[in-house]
């Protein structure tokens, strides 16, 4: 079992550690060291991630989080979120009265209601996942650990980190099927989180972790649900564009010099590589 320590403000961090309780706006705003999200900002640019302008919590932000909390703890969920079924718009009286007490992240009207206690309900029905969410261990964990090769600072966040050594992410998403969730993976960059976490642990503790999952809900009725584990190429590529990403981001902070995307001159542009493969594969078979 990993060692947790118990956060509390002002704390000195001393990595490697795992700090339970630390609240999520303490977390993102860190000082030091780079997370995922980081590493995908320096894959588009280190200008992108040096200059990332300080953004409030968007609503789909504080909805996400509700989500969360309503899956990985609903009894937590149950006392600090005020549900208004009553009330179909964020403009309505009772609506402002409620986050002048609760605040805004913690306060849903009724079809933000129905939606978070609808993934809930279907979630938590269903013997696997509710298994898997349900079990004993850590939520919203943090660690902060050192990368071997670059001596880089590193913080992950665990959604769920159970005792036997699995790490859960949940992950809302509009089709869970397996050949549409694979591009929320590509698209979203969840590759090289998966493949981050991993080693991040094992960093940190000198074993390796059990398994990384996605938990992948659907967040529209009828909220489809599965579990899905990266398979060795996902976790393959997760690695190669980490290590790329914080290898450069290692030399950046060296150097000082945050290089953005420039312009040389014209290039050529196609559409998406998909669609070349679908066009070049029409073609042939029209030649045959």
């Amino acid at each position: 079992m990993i060692e947790v320590i118990q956060y509390t403000p002002g704390m000195t961090i001393e990595p490697p550690c795992f700090i339970e309780g630390m609240p999520n706006d303490v977390y993102h705003s860190h000082p030091e060291g780079v997370s995922s999200s980081g590493l995908k900002l320096v894959e588009r640019s280190p200008a992108h991630y040096r200059y990332q302008a300080a953004r409030a919590p968007s609503r789909a932000m504080e909805i996400g989080t509700a989500i969360h909390t309503a899956l990985l703890e609903p009894e937590r969920f149950a006392t600090d979120y005020v549900l208004l079924k009553d009330v179909k718009d964020r403009r309505a009286s009772e609506y402002k009265a409620a986050t002048k007490v609760h605040g805004t992240e913690c306060v849903l009207v009724a079809s933000e209601a129905d939606q978070v206690a609808g993934m809930q309900e279907a979630v938590l029905s269903n013997p696997a996942m509710s298994e898997r969410l349900n079990a004993e261990g850590w939520r919203e964990l943090s660690l902060f650990v050192r990368d071997p090769e670059t001596g880089v600072l590193i913080r992950v966040r665990y959604d769920l980190l159970t005792v036997s050594g699995i790490a859960v992410d949940l992950k809302s998403c509009q089709d869970v099927r397996p050949d549409e969730f694979s591009k929320s993976i590509f698209n979203y960059g969840y590759d090289l989180q998966a493949a981050l976490y991993a080693d991040a642990f094992e960093w940190a503790t000198g074993a390796p972790l059990g398994a990384f999952e996605f938990a992948a809900v659907e967040k529209e009725m009828p909220h489809g649900h599965k579990l899905y584990l990266p398979d060795e190429t996902m976790m393959q590529e997760g690695r190669r564009r980490y290590r790329e990403a914080l290898n450069l981001f290692a030399e950046c902070e060296h150097s000082g010099d945050w290089p953005g995307i420039t312009c040389d001159g014209p290039e050529l542009i196609s559409l998406p590589s998909w669609r070349v493969a679908q066009i070049e594969n029409e073609i042939e078979q029209e030649i045959f």
